[in-house]
């Protein structure tokens, strides 16, 4: 079952800046939330998985990779599959499209929840 995704608020910037320099931050577009593997559910485990990425200047995500989770190796797949479909707006710099490396999100699967939640955080 797939799950929605919500994204804390990510730092914003001025809006004059954007206009004036034709600057932007990376956007979130699209993508789903990971799906809750079964044998989990089944075992009531939760936990959450934080992965790595880096995102190109056509806003596809390559190079995923898992840096913490807990507990360990439950939820990786899950994580690394949902965060590879998702889709961004590169963030341009001066009104030129920029990749954007190193990026991290944690994932969280919670039993009962409506919503799986991730966090981008930078």
């Amino acid at each position: 079952m797939k799950r929605r995704i919500l994204l804390s608020t990510m730092a914003l910037v001025a809006l004059t800046g954007c206009l004036s320099t034709g600057d932007r931050p990376l956007r979130f577009l699209s993508g789903e939330g990971a799906a809750y593997p079964a044998a989990a559910r089944e075992q009531g485990i939760e936990g959450y998985v934080v992965v790595r990425y880096d995102v190109t200047v056509d806003g596809v995500v390559t190079n995923v990779s898992v840096v913490e989770s807990e507990p360990p190796g439950v939820f990786d797949e899950a994580a690394v599959a949902a965060v590879t479909a998702w889709r961004f707006a590169a963030p341009t710099v001066k009104g030129v499209a920029q990749a954007a490396p190193a990026r991290t999100s944690r994932l969280d699967f919670k039993l009962g929840d409506d919503d799986a939640s991730a966090q981008y955080e930078r």
